[in-house]
């Protein structure tokens, strides 16, 4: 990965790998991998705020990450990426609830 962090979110297409978010530094990096390759990750973009212990899903265009902390408080964030592009991530609303160790499914 472009960091060495924990607390950090993953997803995945049939092409990609995402990770975001991680507690180290409470970063707010998007890093991809392309899942038939070896090598290291590359940066992605950015996610709107910095967090922790995010949840992630995704289907094949689209991944979203949600809640999440900050070393303070618990987010209500929910952010989307197009998963074939790269670029920071936008914001796709709020969560009920704060909350962080989110945890999340999908399906097609």
């Amino acid at each position: 990965m472009t960091h060495s962090d924990y607390g950090v979110a993953g997803t995945d297409n049939e092409t990609r790998g995402i990770f975001g978010g991680g507690c180290c530094d409470y970063t707010n990096i998007i890093d991809y991998i392309t899942i038939d390759t070896t090598g290291n990750a590359t940066d992605f973009g950015d996610l709107t705020v910095s967090r922790y212990n995010p949840g992630a899903t995704s289907n094949n265009t689209r991944a979203v990450f949600c809640g999440g902390g900050d070393g303070t408080d618990a987010k209500t964030t929910m952010d989307y990426i197009t998963i074939a592009s790269t670029g920071n991530a936008t914001d796709f609303g709020d969560m009920v609830t704060p909350n962080s160790e989110v945890t999340g499914t999908s399906g097609d």
